[in-house]
């Protein structure tokens, strides 16, 4: 079985279809979503449209979650106060144009969604299984994986939000960043590939090109930025790891 994983399309319709359109040449039986399908992005109620009339499993993203609840923030960290004002205007600009059902879909989004594909355990999640907004950087330490990996006992994690692409092995567990559909210095749209066999399994990045010119325009148009779907995420500041108390 060969599955296309998805992330962070950040509602920008063009990637999407590119991505769509390479998946269904490569032959993908399969397509899972793991987040961030709206906010930065000028195309948010197609891109929500889109994946459900695909039928594609999702989970909720933190700018989902944001969208759908209509929050005042998404829990993301910004470079810059410039940006992070861009990252407000987007915000309020994706919950004044979408649509109830749209946002209504984003609401009912679970935060993980579990699966078994053949005879293997498979945990889709947008930042980590405990929180959309945190990063799973792939530097952060092994310690951290392997702890996943032991509180889910899953045989295959996949996930987004870092918009980096990454394929990590710890124990026996595969971790997948899929890398980012919507966001890119190079108008190039990235997933990964997973090649589920009996026992081996592999995993795969492409790169696709797109036309931008048409995304950068209805951006203008909404009076946002193209740097919304340039700037890189930033990482959030380590927490520092609980003390161990000695004792004798």
């Amino acid at each position: 079985m060969r599955v296309a994983v998805i992330g962070d399309v950040h509602a920008n319709l063009t990637a999407l279809r590119a991505v769509l359109s390479d998946a269904a040449t490569i032959g993908c039986d399969a397509i899972w979503c793991v987040g961030d399908v709206v906010g930065r992005g000028p195309h948010p109620n197609e891109v929500v449209e889109e994946l459900i009339r695909l039928e594609i499993p999702t989970v909720q993203g933190n700018w989902d979650e944001a969208v759908g609840m209509e929050r005042e923030q998404v829990g993301s960290i910004w470079a810059s106060p410039g940006a992070e004002e861009w990252g407000h205007a987007s915000l309020n600009w994706t919950v004044r144009v979408m649509d109830d059902e749209r946002r209504a879909w984003l609401r009912q989004l679970p935060a993980t969604l579990r699966m078994e594909v053949d005879g293997r355990s498979v945990l889709l999640f947008h930042g980590t299984p405990l929180k959309r907004n945190e990063y799973l950087w792939a530097d952060r330490p092994s310690r951290m994986y392997a702890r996943i990996a032991a509180d889910e006992g899953d045989d295959l994690f996949c996930y987004g939000h870092t918009h980096e692409t990454v394929h990590k092995m710890v124990g026996q567990s595969h971790f997948v960043a899929c890398g980012t559909v919507g966001c890119g210095s190079h108008s190039r749209a990235r997933y990964a590939v997973i090649y589920l066999g009996q026992p081996d399994l592999a995993v795969g990045f492409r790169s696709v090109d797109y036309d931008s010119s048409g995304v950068a325009a209805d951006l203008a148009r909404a009076g946002l930025p193209l740097d919304l779907l340039r700037v890189p995420p930033v990482p959030h500041p380590l927490e520092p790891e609980p003390a161990v108390s000695e004792t004798g």
